[in-house]
């Protein structure tokens, strides 16, 4: 039995390339649409005056399941991107580099003053410390993060807050996206909690 084969039509390479991207624009906007689905689904099940705690955990867990997914998703989404990009434009687009910025919050969620906070980023593969800049419930690096896989971990707290002692992984794509904890950092903002010290 031989192989099946696909007769395509002569199309131009830039014409092949935007074509990738339009498609590539579809699936983004795809991805919104679901996205949105999920939050008017948790905003049906928190309405419902009989919900009980176990519907919201069982919601809870069935939406962070799907951001999970679509994150990875629109990971690969955005690494095709790049790859089309330098395709149709070689040797002009510049090196992507990110800018991190982490959310500090107590247990109930609420905005930390991040004053007093310090965080260490190491490159995994050439160790060195970095240092953040802070304001009321984030703490940003200033400089642009070159891609690669970084730690993050806070060596010191607010004043009245314990201290985050997770190890974070920050990966930064060739494109500048940033996955925090495996999830992409624009659907999911990388979040740090610094409980209020009893």
């Amino acid at each position: 039995m031989s192989m099946p084969t696909i007769d395509l039509e002569d199309i131009p390479p830039r014409d092949a390339l935007a074509a990738i991207m339009a498609s590539i624009a579809l699936q983004e906007a795809a991805i919104a649409h679901v996205l949105n689905a999920e939050g008017e689904k948790i905003q049906a099940v928190v309405g419902l005056a009989d919900a009980s705690v176990e519907d919201l955990q069982g919601i809870n867990e069935s939406v962070g399941d799907l951001v999970d997914n679509v994150s990875s998703l629109a990971g690969e989404i955005q690494r095709k991107l790049r790859t089309a990009m330098e395709a149709l434009y070689p040797g002009q687009l510049p090196e992507a580099v990110a800018t991190l910025t982490v959310r500090l919050v107590d247990g109930g969620g609420n905005p930390v003053n991040a004053t007093g906070a310090a965080f260490t980023l190491t490159n995994t593969e050439d160790a060195f410390d970095q240092y953040f800049s802070f304001s009321v419930g984030s703490a940003t690096w200033n400089n642009n993060i070159p891609p690669g896989t970084y730690i993050l971990q806070q060596t010191a707290a607010p004043a009245g807050h314990t201290i985050d002692s997770g190890e974070h992984t920050v990966e930064v794509l060739d494109d500048g996206t940033i996955l925090f904890n495996g999830t992409l950092a624009s659907i999911l903002p990388p979040t740090v909690t610094n409980e209020v010290t009893p």
